[in-house]
């Protein structure tokens, strides 16, 4: 029995003789002579079998001792010798600011046969004895003034981010100056406050009925988008003129609404058909013949011109028995300029 238990023990010891011959671990410093403040490099190697698991230091600290920093790591490098052999590399970059005798410590590297292996193994590094010295100082030469600080030169890279500030603040406040002026505040005949560009909603009305008739949308097959658009103008046109909030609201509540400005039947009519049409063509897939895409706009057209005018002979505050005859006039003007496009 103890015949057994030396030979095991004996087994155990060479095999683990065996794995450290086939481990190398190596430690090399450039220079074993330094100076404060001045780098030097600490080269590291470890040689294992071709097939075994190295789980290389990651240095995560900036020491290897009290005296010693780390500045620099290297790349980490694995090749292979003619012997099958993988050797692992990486070179440190190191700086001392002690003076005289140091020491720079073992570093220990991990290993195991596979990366499975959970008995991991540690190769050290020798120490190495450095001697530090202090950058030596002329006392013979006269003291000189401080240097000034040098002028680095500009570069593209660290100005363009500040010219691409400038370029899109600039974009920015113009496009504000151009919003601001597009919505700039003016005063109506009633001294309210009116924001936007003062058109005349009759004036704007009478310019989108003209160009909807040239745009001839049904006439290429937009049925629907024409009649969207000749209802807008509609809704736009009477929420301008005579207040009643018609964009919002269905026709059913606009010809309800308007019922108290006192059209006459058939202006209110040319309105109330023209709308109708519209909701059928919109809403119920109503197809239009091409008498009433036609008619549509000549009525809304109309609706326009007779309502503006009844505006001006009893709502607007200009309206005396002197301008009647002008507006009456200036409407006919509008008709006749829709009508000859």
């Amino acid at each position: 029995m103890k015949k057994y238990v030396l030979f095991l023990i004996f087994a155990l010891l060479a095999t683990a003789n065996l794995k450290a011959q086939n481990v190398e671990v190596e430690g090399k410093v450039n220079s074993t002579d330094v100076q404060v403040g001045k780098p030097f490099t600490l080269d590291l190697s470890l040689k294992v079998p071709y097939g075994w698991f190295v789980e290389w230091n990651d240095f995560a600290i900036d020491t290897l001792s009290e005296q010693i920093d780390i500045i620099k790591r290297g790349n980490v490098e694995r090749t292979a010798d003619a012997d099958s052999n993988v050797i692992v590399r990486q070179q440190l970059t190191l700086m001392t600011f002690d003076t005289g005798q140091i020491q720079l410590p073992a570093v220990g590297l991990t290993y195991a046969q596979s990366f499975d292996d959970p008995n991991r193994l540690l190769a050290y590094t020798d120490p190495i004895d450095l001697y530090s010295t202090t950058i030596t100082v002329d006392t013979t030469l006269a003291y000189k003034p401080i240097v000034e600080p040098i002028a680095a030169p500009i570069r593209m890279k660290e100005v363009f981010p500040w010219i691409l500030a400038v370029l899109l603040a600039a974009l920015l406040g113009l496009g504000i100056w151009l919003f601001v002026k597009r919505r700039k505040v003016h005063v109506d005949e009633e001294g309210n406050i009116v924001r936007g560009p003062v058109i005349p909603p009759y004036d704007k009305a009478v310019d989108d009925l003209k160009r909807l008739r040239e745009e001839k949308m049904w006439q290429s097959g937009k049925v629907k988008e024409y009649f969207s658009s000749l209802t807008d103008i509609a809704r736009e046109y009477i929420e301008g003129q005579f207040g009643v909030n018609a964009v919002e609201m269905t026709t059913d509540d606009i010809l309800e609404e308007i019922k108290p400005l006192h059209f006459s039947k058939e202006t209110y009519n040319k309105l109330k058909d023209t709308m109708e049409v519209a909701d059928l063509v919109k809403f119920a897939k109503y197809s239009a013949s091409t008498l009433e895409s036609d008619t549509a706009l000549s009525s809304m057209t109309e609706f326009v011109n007779e309502s503006y005018a009844h505006y001006q002979k009893t709502m607007s505050p200009s309206a005396s028995p002197q301008t009647e005859t002008d507006c009456e006039t200036q409407s006919a003007t509008k008709k006749e300029e829709v009508k000859n496009v």
